[in-house]
């Protein structure tokens, strides 16, 4: 028997070192090793035709269309994580903007990742276009981990470390969580949105500006981001004029990036509205529609013959703006209007196509998941539906097939 006085040991301390490794490091390597195994799954034992124009990286390492089916063998590791949109980014980083009036260009899409990838490129020259595609997918990769990492320590701000551990699981096994790791831009946007947040927080408001500017570059709603982050800076200052700094200025830089991007734009091709051009046309037909008549125009296409991908889209949708009702009520301001003025962007375009990916940047309605998580059976029963949901996902994508 023991003569420690077990009342008065005391408890080993937990290292900075030791909660990055079992709080953040393992979650995300277990979580991107099973994605994986199911796609590689995927490719070895189920043989699905392909029925329109695809297109794959072939044993050469470069692209090319496929005809019948997808090979098992040939990249596989960089096939899984490259499908659909990451075609656009691809393009983006080895051409540069294109804009083809009246046809879909890449134009849409917004240019911090892959020219981020071009960077990378021009110091590390992988060839062919699998090593375009494999410096993308560190990248993603790259960029989640740093997500996961600012997302801990902004939930410590105000909880403990099982909740921000709980944060973190979640985002992890999230349903749409496989475009964190693909070659497309959602990981280093939540990246960007979080530490901006989190630096917002601490008072460092000129690196929160300037992630917020980034963040502009990243994707379209990254210009949001100036609501919340205004309100958290006059907030801080208890809204008194007398105790605003010049550090107020650190709030123009995201709008300031995207008129620069926007100026580029109009410089290259000699129009403001290319952007918006590209969106409406067939295929992506976004266009700006009141929320309310996005969810009505989407309940029927639950009944439609692609209704499970309707049926997806538009219950995440309706869960999405529970949880976001939910952060208001338990969050700060700030992060509520983060929320809100998102959800409203996702519904705002005449469709729910991609709202589950969209999601993924709506960090506090994670945060609402991990609080009744804090019931057990609510956390096993999140864990074991959504990390299935999340597999299938993997599995799904990897075949070219559509998910967000």
């Amino acid at each position: 028997m023991s003569h420690v006085d077990l009342k008065k040991a005391k408890p080993i301390p937990v290292t900075f070192l030791r909660s990055w490794i079992y709080d953040i490091l393992i979650p995300f390597a277990v979580s991107r090793a099973a994605l994986i195994v199911v796609a590689l799954l995927g490719f070895h034992f189920l043989h699905l035709p392909i029925t329109s124009k695809k297109w794959e990286v072939a044993a050469d390492g470069n692209l090319k269309v496929v005809t019948e089916y997808l090979s098992a063998n040939s990249w596989p590791f960089v096939n899984m994580w490259a499908r659909w949109d990451s075609g656009w980014y691809l393009d983006i980083a080895r051409h540069g903007y294109m804009f083809i009036p009246g046809k879909q260009s890449n134009v849409a899409f917004f240019p911090l990742y892959p020219y981020l990838v071009r960077f990378v490129h021009y110091f590390i020259p992988l060839p062919h276009d699998a090593g375009w595609l494999l410096i993308g997918i560190i990248i993603a990769n790259a960029a989640f981990l740093v997500a996961l990492i600012y997302l801990y320590h902004l939930v410590r701000l105000d909880y403990d470390r099982s909740l921000a551990a709980r944060v973190v699981l979640y985002l992890c096994v999230f349903p749409t969580t496989l475009f964190c790791s693909a070659v497309y831009t959602e990981s280093l946007f939540i990246a960007l949105v979080i530490s901006s947040f989190y630096y917002a927080r601490t008072g460092r408001w000129f690196v929160a500006g300037a992630l917020s500017a980034a963040a502009a570059l990243a994707r379209a709603p990254g210009i949001l981001l100036v609501f919340p982050l205004t309100f958290e800076y006059f907030s801080q200052t208890e809204f008194n004029w007398r105790r605003v700094k010049p550090d107020v200025l650190s709030l123009t830089l995201a709008p300031i990036a995207l008129l620069g991007h926007l100026t580029l734009l109009r410089w290259q091709f000699g129009d403001w509205n290319v952007i918006s051009k590209t969106e409406t046309l067939q295929g992506w037909n976004r266009h700006f529609t009141f929320p309310w008549t996005t969810l009505f125009r989407a309940f029927p296409t639950i009944t439609t013959f692609n209704g499970y991908h309707g049926a997806f889209e538009f219950f995440f949708t309706i869960a999405l703006l529970v949880l976001v009702i939910f952060a208001c009520f338990r969050f700060r301001p700030s992060y509520a209007i983060y929320s809100v003025i998102s959800l409203l962007f996702i519904v705002s375009w005449g469709t729910l196509l991609s709202a589950p990916r969209f999601g993924l940047m709506i960090f506090p309605a994670i945060m609402g998941l991990a609080l009744l998580g804090q019931n057990a059976w609510f956390n096993r029963i999140y864990l074991v539906f959504s990390g299935t949901l999340a597999l299938v996902s993997m599995v799904v994508f990897s075949q070219w097939g559509w998910v967000s």
